[in-house]
């Protein structure tokens, strides 16, 4: 009786978690790819697409940012879309999402986009 409803609730949320990786790349590939793709970012000091050792440091140092500022960040994630949304460094403001084909630069996209660099998804 439980494997049936496990199943269920399997398939159920199968295409909401699926929707999500393919909306972090599609938000990748439009936006953020010309600048974080793993032949690319160390020219542009950015973190590689991928290498999770780069992400790691960068999430560890996005936790500190938001303990720091605990009104403005209540997550780490907070901190890292607040970076990408005005730009930081080299980086745009919103990654290159404003300039892309892409008409979606929502918080949920570039969210989705940063999951998926950083293999979090």
């Amino acid at each position: 009786m439980y494997r049936g409803w496990s199943l269920v609730l399997f398939m159920a949320m199968s295409p909401l978690v699926l929707a999500e990786n393919d909306l972090g790349q599609k938000t990748y590939e439009a936006a953020c790819q010309n600048c974080h793709a793993p032949n690319l970012a160390g020219g542009v000091k950015a973190p590689a697409a991928f290498d999770e050792k780069a992400w790691g440091t960068v999430f560890e140092r996005a936790a500190v940012k938001a303990k720091e500022n605990p009104s403005q960040f209540k997550t780490p994630m907070d901190y890292l879309l607040y970076n990408v949304k005005i730009g930081k460094g080299l980086m745009h403001h919103n990654g290159l999402c404003n300039e892309s084909v892409t008409t979606n630069c929502s918080d949920d996209a570039l969210t989705q986009a940063i999951l998926y660099m950083s293999k979090k998804h």
